[in-house]
């Protein structure tokens, strides 16, 4: 046995201080997380104001008797148009292929054999 008496209350202040030092780590990263998301937030909302106001601008020039072949030769960018985003179905690729029949997500042939 060891001749050394240890003391409780430092070993469980030590690790009181561990704790706490883990805790206001992990409590630092959910604010940078929230913060982080809410600069996000405003900037995605910023951003669809100023589309708006674009596609307003654009309209009114229209509406002034410009032509959108004329704004376009002026250098006068077009509002980005909204669309309905259509899910694709990924085919697989013959690569894709050999790594699905493998076991173990390994391709199988080996760099040996391609090479």
């Amino acid at each position: 046995m060891n001749d050394v008496t240890r003391n409780p209350e430092e070993a469980a202040e030590a690790a009181r201080r561990l704790l706490e030092s883990t805790v206001e780590r992990r409590v630092e990263a959910v604010r940078s997380i929230v913060t982080a998301a809410n600069d996000t937030d405003t900037a995605r909302t910023a951003l669809s104001d100023a589309q708006t106001r674009h596609a307003k601008a654009w309209s009114t020039a229209l509406a002034c008797g410009w032509s959108e072949k004329e704004l376009r030769a002026a250098g006068v960018p077009r509002p980005e148009q909204t669309r309905a985003r259509v899910a694709r179905t990924r085919r697989p690729s013959t690569g894709d292929a050999d790594v699905a029949s493998s076991t173990d997500g390994v391709p199988s042939e080996s760099m040996e054999q391609v090479a």
